[in-house]
């Protein structure tokens, strides 16, 4: 299946959305293919891009006051991704995202989302609330480490996040 084909297979997932909707949406995103450590937003800088994440891993991750990477979350295959306060208010970003793998990604430009809620209202609402659920999920994934041992902490994250492991 290719890649806009895997985002619509991902997008059917939401019942409030009709095959043209889909289709709609999904004419919008172009694909981009991004190498190992491909540094996709820098902090600082603004990020104007929805990002569907095909294949790969992405990380997110802070430098802290002694320069060091702090890794805060991996963004996986069938996720989205987009850095709201930059994408909506034009203000610069606070994390940077590199790529930890050869990734294949769908990206929407702030242009084409402008214009694809002209066509489909409803579509900056369904972004707000996969937000919502995008932050529902790090925090489920940052939960499991407050629970249990390390072999349980362990367990769990290899069997809720295989590909990470």
């Amino acid at each position: 299946m290719d890649s806009k084909g895997i985002f619509a297979e991902y997008l059917k997932n939401d019942p409030s959305l009709t095959q043209e909707e889909v289709e709609l949406i999904c004419s919008y995103f172009q694909q981009e293919i991004i190498k190992s450590e491909f540094k996709l937003l820098i902090a600082g800088n603004k990020y104007k891009k929805i990002i569907f994440v095909v294949k790969g891993i992405l990380r997110i991750f802070i430098i802290d006051n002694n320069g060091q990477e702090v890794v805060k979350n991996f963004i996986e295959p069938n996720c989205i991704f987009a850095d709201f306060e930059s994408f909506d208010k034009n203000q610069n970003a606070l994390i940077n995202v590199s790529a930890v793998t050869d990734c294949t990604i769908l990206s929407l430009s702030k242009a084409d989302a402008n214009e694809l809620i002209k066509q489909l209202p409803k579509w900056e609402y369904l972004m707000k609330v996969r937000g919502i659920q995008a932050l529902n999920e790090m925090i489920k994934k940052r939960e499991f480490l407050l629970i249990g041992d390390s072999t349980q902490q362990y367990q769990h994250f290899v069997k809720h996040h295989p590909l990470l492991a």
